[in-house]
């Protein structure tokens, strides 16, 4: 299958490179800036996908509180334009949107695709409206599409303020037997190999699944036991945080069922 992939520097996107070609697949990734319809649409033209994999958006929260005109531009106008390039192009390509958990209100139950839709913080909402994007233009235009709603993830080679790093940054750097603070300490978060969701995700392009999907383990994991699965040593784990504790788990009944898992 010939397959278009926007986002192709970030993690899952070159995890995703990497699973197609191993599969048999083509792969065209798009290498420029997604606010450039111009530029998406000679791709687009050019690569005449029969799928396409939208990963590329301002992911680290902490970015988008910095910048959120420049997230919106990107998350919710970049998504326009990818769907407007696509329909151009003269071919119908299956698009997956790269959506996320945030788009849902914390619970403490775990979170089937029709739960209430609430984003606590400006990326979840900047996700929810790509996905209303997707919703209202891709499918009239004829274009058939999933959203594929990712939960927590973790990879070696994460960078930035994502948790993992950070905390291998810290491991490196801190007196770990000294008290180590941690936000969010009893938070509870569905946490995944990144390699695991893009194999799920592999998967649904290969079956060319239709409407929201919840990707993710579908198991809680405290964050303070996560934290210690990966120190070297035992932690004097404190919290430093004051709010209410969230949980964000993914209910994968429908996952499973079209993975015939």
């Amino acid at each position: 299958m010939r397959i278009g992939l926007t986002g192709g520097r970030g993690i899952l996107g070159r995890i995703a490179i990497k699973q197609l070609l191993e599969r048999g697949h083509e792969v065209s990734s798009f290498a420029g800036d997604i606010c450039d319809l111009s530029a998406l649409q000679a791709w687009a033209t050019d690569a005449q996908a029969e799928a396409v994999l939208h990963f590329a958006a301002v992911v680290p929260t902490q970015t988008v509180q910095a910048d959120p005109a420049r997230a919106f531009r990107v998350n919710v106008g970049g998504t326009a334009n990818l769907v407007t390039a696509l329909v151009a192009s003269g071919r119908k390509p299956w698009l997956f949107y790269a959506s996320s958990s945030h788009v849902y209100r914390p619970q403490a139950e775990a979170l089937r695709e029709d739960a209430p839709v609430s984003p606590i913080n400006p990326y979840g909402l900047t996700k929810r409206m790509g996905e209303q994007v997707v919703e209202n233009s891709a499918g009239p235009a004829g274009l058939p599409w999933c959203v594929g709603r990712i939960f927590s993830f973790y990879h070696p080679e994460q960078t930035g303020t994502f948790l993992y790093p950070t905390l291998q940054r810290r491991f490196a750097t801190e007196d770990l037997t000294q008290p180590f603070p941690l936000h969010g300490v009893d938070d509870v978060r569905d946490l995944s190999l990144a390699d695991d969701l893009v194999a799920a995700i592999v998967e649904l392009t290969e079956y060319q699944a239709a409407g929201i999907i919840n990707i993710g383990s579908g198991r809680g994991t405290r964050i303070a036991d996560f934290v210690q699965s990966l120190a070297p040593m035992s932690l004097n784990i404190t919290s430093a945080s004051t709010g209410t504790p969230t949980s964000l788990v993914a209910d994968t009944t429908k996952l499973r069922q079209i993975l015939g898992q």
